[in-house]
């Protein structure tokens, strides 16, 4: 069963500090969207029903806060001379190629925190929802050559009009 997810192909994966930023995502996003429920439940119903969310949520959260790092280190991806591989999951592990030859753009972003990070994430762009893919957490100059890459297979590769 793990053949089918790990191809001959060199995977590269993604940087330590992502984890860092995915763990302060994780810490944000939980911790705010906690209190302001808890707040709502506690005005609607009662203060010990928030009390109780309160805790679950913070429990939650802390499970997220840990699993980001392994989350992190499950993802992977690889350049080969038809196709980009990306493969990530916990639970259910997911391994997709995407034809440079179908890529229809290849977009590079990067947030308020990935900027303070230093970090950038290539976003693939196809026709098909499903083959569209996206590689997060690059450092910047490695999201820079990892488009130009893309957009010069892409380019060679593309089907003639």
């Amino acid at each position: 069963m793990t053949d089918l997810f790990t191809p001959a192909a060199a995977w590269q994966r993604l940087p330590d500090r992502y984890v860092t930023v995915r763990r302060l995502g994780a810490l944000t996003y939980n911790i705010v969207s906690t209190v302001i429920v808890a707040i709502g439940v506690g005005f609607l119903f009662d203060w010990r029903w928030a009390g109780g969310l309160a805790v679950a949520g913070l429990a939650w959260t802390g499970w997220r806060v840990i699993r980001a790092g392994r989350w992190v280190r499950t993802f992977g991806y690889a350049e080969r001379d038809e196709d980009l591989l990306i493969t990530h999951g916990l639970w259910n592990k997911r391994l997709t190629a995407i034809p440079y030859g179908r890529m229809l753009s290849v977009n590079v972003e990067s947030g308020p925190i990935d900027r303070a990070w230093g970090l950038a994430r290539v976003e693939l762009v196809t026709a098909s929802v499903q083959s569209a893919g996206q590689v997060p957490g690059l450092q910047q100059s490695d999201a820079a050559a990892l488009r130009d890459r893309l957009i010069a297979a892409g380019e060679a590769q593309a089907l003639p009009l």
